[in-house]
């Protein structure tokens, strides 16, 4: 059945919005409705907006543990010309996870979430109010968002009118391993900032070897993996039982596997006094950051932990360790992520505990993500729900190398 939205015809298949340089229409397509092959030969793409949704994301898409054949996977913007190949103007994809919200009287309530996933609209489109009915497409099928990252300004607006409210930021601290990245903030100039780049990293270590953060973990031991057992899974439901127990995204042995099968992402198993306490992944990535000075660097991150043990000390084994790879870390050689060594360590952390360690190890403070969410119809939230998060929260864990 279709429904008038915003004077836009929506129906279960498609909304079509007319506009004078065309005809632009929201395409959506389920996991079923998913071929082998993708997306990307059913499509013009000159944007690159679908150049990832090929046949390895579609055998992703449906080896999510959490994914049913009817789930939304796909929003695509596509402008229609007579005698043209259908093109991609505009996209957002989803991926289905589970949550839990613990509120003071009803306890736990666990609900179906949806993490929004790469939302791209061409510049001419953004005007024409298509960006507006893809929001309502997923909000009206979905019911409950997740969204992280760093989304424009627009995009934010976007986000806060479909119902999502805000349940970050993140705060990002990060620790240079190399004077190349402060050397080029520094000296605009390429030449001197090679020169400086030596004496930089020697500045670095003293600093942080003043400030304990070159220290070994004294409590935890972090034992490298292929994959998960699912006796993880006991533990992460231990965690819900404990008395303060905080609203949060919960990854079990089955969804870290499927992440690590599909990205490169490298598993640790924690151990306190030889038990197993919970998890970590590490994440190696090139980033562009010439708009902050620094050109291309090679980030190492915590992308996700979780500990049955919260205490301080733990988290601070955890950041000692992660520093500790990092810093020595010369990766597997075979992806530009992983070609020499790491430029800066990041940790994107949600957490009074976690921001202390950092700060008093000489890591500086630079901004975070941002987290959206539309609680679900079942589970909803009032502005005293706490929440765990991390770097991996929605489809952060799937960020690509």
């Amino acid at each position: 059945m279709s429904h008038e939205v915003w004077g836009f015809q929506e129906s279960a298949a498609f909304t079509r919005y007319n506009i004078s340089m065309g005809s632009l229409r929201v395409q959506a397509l389920t996991v079923a409705d998913i071929g082998d092959d993708g997306l990307t030969n059913r499509f013009d793409d000159p944007h690159g907006y679908i150049a990832r949704n090929d046949a390895t994301w579609a055998r992703m898409l449906r080896e999510n543990p959490f994914a049913q054949p009817t789930d939304l996977a796909i929003l695509l913007a596509v402008e229609e010309r007579e005698g043209q190949k259908p093109t991609v103007v505009g996209r957002l994809g989803f991926y289905a996870g589970p949550g839990e919200i613990f509120d003071g009287t009803g306890g736990k309530k666990d609900f179906r979430t949806f993490w929004m996933d790469g939302f791209f609209l061409a510049e001419q489109h953004r005007s024409s109010g298509i960006g507006g009915v893809i929001m309502l497409q997923g909000v009206a099928r979905c019911k409950s968002l997740l969204a992280c990252g760093g989304p424009s300004a627009d995009a934010q607006k976007l986000y806060k009118a479909a119902g999502l409210k805000e349940i970050g930021p993140l705060k990002r601290w990060v620790a240079f391993n190399s004077g190349v990245g402060p050397a080029r903030k520094a000296f605009k100039n390429a030449a001197l900032a090679a020169v400086a780049a030596p004496f930089a990293s020697v500045a670095a270590k003293l600093l942080y070897a003043t400030k304990g953060a070159t220290a070994k973990p004294s409590r935890l031991t972090f034992k490298p993996v292929s994959t998960f057992s699912p006796t993880l899974d006991a533990l992460v439901d231990q965690a819900a039982t404990q008395p303060g127990a905080l609203s949060r995204f919960p990854r079990d042995a089955r969804t870290l596997n499927w992440a690590m099968k599909y990205r490169r992402v490298k598993g640790l198993e924690v151990y306190e006094g030889g038990t197993l306490t919970g998890y970590a992944l590490l994440k190696r990535s090139v980033l562009d950051a010439t708009q902050h000075g620094l050109g291309q660097i090679v980030v190492g991150a915590l992308l996700d932990y979780f500990l049955v043990n919260p205490s301080r000390d733990n988290k601070r084994d955890l950041v000692l360790f992660t520093l500790g790879h990092f810093r020595t870390d010369r990766g597997d050689g075979d992806l530009p992520s992983e070609m020499g060594r790491v430029d800066v360590t990041e940790f994107q952390v949600f957490d009074a505990d976690f921001d202390a360690i950092c700060k008093g190890f000489g890591l500086v403070h630079a901004g975070g993500l941002r987290v959206l969410f539309r609680p679900a119809p079942t589970a909803p939230m009032t502005d005293a729900t706490k929440w765990t998060l991390t770097h991996a929260t929605s489809d952060m864990l799937l960020m690509t190398p």
